[in-house]
């Protein structure tokens, strides 16, 4: 082990204790006597914590009193030296500067020298099994060797005291209060910071709904709004091209539609607005994943993403649309769909990062039967989608589960005919509901659910928007501004 070892070091060490006694305390209750690589070291030490401890003075006249076993042990330059001698040279190496990080590398090297001893004990152990030894409990006893080994003091190795996960929680807690900053990673949408608050690091949130219910646009929105409050976003997108989401984007906050973005039907006063738009936001940290990929292939990307970028929120939209590996092809969808939110929330907790995971309703969950009548029209409305509709295992894996859910889509599926009494009901309904919408929370493991928070939606632009304030009144104008674009000017 002659290899994994710094004798200078270790002298350098010993010698700033003995010229300063109270250099101990900073590596006291880390650095132990058996850290040492070379016996007398460990001997040395042992006598100047004893002798501090009793309020004795440890320098290298009084420590040598009780080191006469070291006599013939020492050695200097290859030749055999005198107590006194060692422990002049050892002060003389004395560096006050670098002693805790001195201390932590020969505590580092005890450490290897300890598991190359346990992993050459267990290959002759392996090698030499009798034919009734369980290798599963002997690769356990091994594990729980190493694991004790590397592990600091009373801890586990790789585990978190609850007392070290309650400093934890009450410095964030004392953060959010002071008003540094949130306790988490915020959004900038009200009506879910209503619900769950900002996106905290290892979450799944699993963002459900059914077709034309506003999931992408959703995502979009969170996406945004965790860019432009400074966190890094990296966003999967299956459905759409990283130029449509841009263009969906721009849209929101310019009020020009992506149809008419696309058809070229705008006035100057438009293109002006997106070009404004495009300009201060080209440094926005969203960064858009337009080919699809497995789910391995997803890990390795988001882990790319955070080296390089740091702690953000990632999105997978949807997890419908990740590419299958060869071991996959033949599941169901239910399986596969099991399969990606426990993948995700396992990566959202090894990547330390919220992931947002978009899902779909299983088929025929709102297909809707009876007479059609003014009941069957309200129980529409009334209606609200639960976590157990949505295709995977969210109630195993999510944190959260928000759906947002508008009843005029429904409502418009089911038509009556014209000119009749309830027609003129349904239309009624449908102009109620044209620009309302609902954020459900459908289940989370920190909040009281099911609940939900009302907001608005802007077909138009495909935005959902707080209500009863000016981001509301900002989408009426536009609303009415859709129909006759020349008014804008």
């Amino acid at each position: 082990m002659k290899d994994i070892c710094n004798i200078e070091l270790e002298q350098a060490i010993l010698g700033t204790i003995m010229v300063t006694n109270d250099a101990l305390v900073h590596v006291r209750g880390h650095l132990e006597a058996d850290h040492f690589f070379e016996p007398a070291h460990r001997r040395l030490f042992e006598v100047i914590c004893d002798m501090t401890r009793k309020g004795q003075v440890a320098n290298p006249l009084t420590v040598q009193t009780f080191l006469p076993d070291l006599l013939d042990k020492l050695r200097l330059d290859d030749k055999k030296a005198t107590v006194s001698a060692y422990l002049a040279r050892c002060a003389a190496m004395a560096d006050p500067m670098g002693l805790v990080t001195s201390a932590v590398q020969v505590k580092d090297m005890a450490k290897r020298r300890r598991v190359v001893s346990i992993l050459e004990d267990a290959l002759k152990e392996y090698r030499n099994v009798d034919v009734d030894v369980d290798p599963n409990e002997l690769g356990e006893r091994v594990i729980g060797v190493l694991s004790s080994t590397i592990a600091d003091g009373a801890g586990v190795y790789g585990s978190i005291s609850f007392g070290e996960a309650l400093d934890d929680g009450l410095h964030v807690t004392d953060a959010a209060y002071a008003g540094r900053r949130p306790a988490g990673l915020p959004h900038g949408f009200s009506p879910v910071d209503k619900l769950i608050g900002s996106f905290s690091p290892g979450q799944l949130i699993i963002l459900g709904g059914a077709t034309k219910q506003g999931k992408s646009a959703l995502a979009g929105q969170l996406a945004r709004g965790a860019a432009k409050a400074g966190s890094p976003v990296w966003f999967y997108s299956g459905e759409m091209s990283a130029m449509e989401l841009a263009m969906r984007e721009n849209s929101r906050q310019t009020r020009v539609s992506v149809s008419r973005q696309k058809r070229g039907k705008v006035v100057e006063a438009d293109f002006e607005r997106l070009v404004q738009y495009r300009d201060e936001n080209r440094d926005l940290p969203l960064f858009i994943q337009e080919k699809r990929l497995t789910l391995e292939a997803i890990k390795e990307r988001a882990k790319m993403f955070v080296r390089k970028m740091g702690q953000g929120l990632v999105i997978i939209d949807h997890i419908g649309l990740v590419d299958r590996d060869r071991g996959q092809k033949s599941m169901q969808e239910w399986e596969f769909g099991q399969e990606v939110t426990l993948f995700l929330k396992q990566m959202a907790r090894e990547i330390d990062c919220p992931v947002i995971g978009c899902a779909q309703l299983k088929k025929n969950t709102f297909v809707e039967r009876g007479p059609l009548t003014e009941k069957f029209l309200h129980q529409l409305v009334a209606r609200r989608p639960r976590y157990s509709d949505l295709i995977g295992a969210v109630e195993r894996d999510a944190d959260h589960v928000i759906m947002p859910f508008r009843p005029v889509v429904f409502l418009k599926e089911h038509e009556p005919p014209p000119h009749s009494d309830l027609h003129l009901k349904w239309e009624e309904m449908v102009n109620e509901h044209e620009r309302k919408a609902k954020i459900v929370l459908a289940l989370s493991r920190e909040s009281q659910w099911p609940r939900d928070a009302d907001c608005g939606w802007d077909g138009a632009t495909t935005t959902f928007f707080e209500t009863g304030g000016m981001q509301e009144d900002d989408f009426q104008a536009s609303h009415t501004f859709a129909a006759d674009p020349m008014r804008l000017i």
